[in-house]
């Protein structure tokens, strides 16, 4: 699934190529994707492409929003001929002839250049709102770690009276925003963590340290492009980040941890692949 880094990556590649576009058609293959009314968008210019948490936000010039959500395994793919930008989920849409089989919806601009959401599992989303309602609708959502909103402080009273794993607390989209399961891991290690511990268990200290973890690996994340861990996708130019070159424990079991030298495990927590050295991790 696209974290942060990566949403964050698909947003500003689109907003370089994008911004000042008009949309002069949409095409929704699947109804299951689309909300809204497309009279509405037509003929709109893009003013700008912003981002909360996950949910990428395209604004157009009549006060309307298109809401963007890749969940699984969606993708944002703009093409101009044989230049193409964007990303999301790896796959060989990156690469094939657009529209494909995973083509939901395919927005034209004035130039003939073209912006194809594919989404190859249909949990993804594009809605378009008025400006309010979008606003409304994320309303529930956290800051981003990265966001000098949220403090240690914060987080410590959030984790004061919660029993649950520190990794699930951290990975608690109402709590705090941004922190997938690559990153939470990452993060869980380069802070001596262990992922199993009782968020209500991490003195401020340490939840300082976890805090200043957390930035640490998104941030590189997004300096990097984000991770695109599928073969022979990660060198495509424009779409692919290399985040994966960097990880610390995530995907790695078997592997030395890269604080003490001891190996990395792989357990179960919440349902997520969960990656870390019970070693220095406690």
């Amino acid at each position: 699934m696209p974290e942060l880094p990566e949403v964050e990556t698909v947003r500003r590649q689109l907003e370089k190529v994008i911004v000042g576009k008009e949309i002069a058609r949409i095409e929704v293959f699947k109804a299951k994707s689309w909300s809204g009314e497309i009279p509405t968008v037509l003929h709109q210019q893009v003013k700008g492409v912003n981002r909360r948490s996950k949910v990428l936000l395209i604004r157009l010039t009549n006060d309307l929003t298109l809401m963007v959500h890749l969940k699984m395994s969606g993708q944002l793919i703009y093409v101009d001929g044989a230049f193409r930008t964007g990303g999301g989920h790896p796959t060989a849409d990156w690469i094939q002839e657009l529209p494909s089989s995973h083509t939901r919806i395919a927005f034209t601009f004035t130039d003939q250049t073209k912006l194809f959401f594919n989404d190859q599992r249909i949990f993804g989303w594009v809605r378009a709102v008025n400006n309010h309602l979008a606003e409304q609708s994320l309303e529930g959502l956290a800051p981003d770690v990265i966001d000098p909103a949220i403090t240690a402080e914060y987080l410590f009273q959030k984790a004061s009276k919660r029993k649950m794993p520190i990794k699930q607390f951290i990975m608690d989209n109402q709590i705090v925003a941004g922190v997938g399961n690559i990153y939470a891991c990452d993060a869980l290690n380069l802070a001596k963590i262990s992922p199993l511990r009782p968020a209500s268990s991490i003195p401020k200290a340490e939840m300082e340290l976890l805090l200043k973890s957390m930035r640490e690996v998104v941030e590189l994340g997004i300096e990097l492009g984000g991770a695109t861990a599928h073969g022979k996708y990660v060198h495509v130019s424009g779409l692919a980040g290399k985040y994966q070159d960097r990880m610390r424990v995530y995907d790695k079991k078997g592997q030395p941890c890269p604080n003490c030298g001891k190996m990395i495990i792989k357990i179960k927590l919440g349902g997520r692949g969960t990656f870390y050295c019970p070693t220095c991790q406690i």
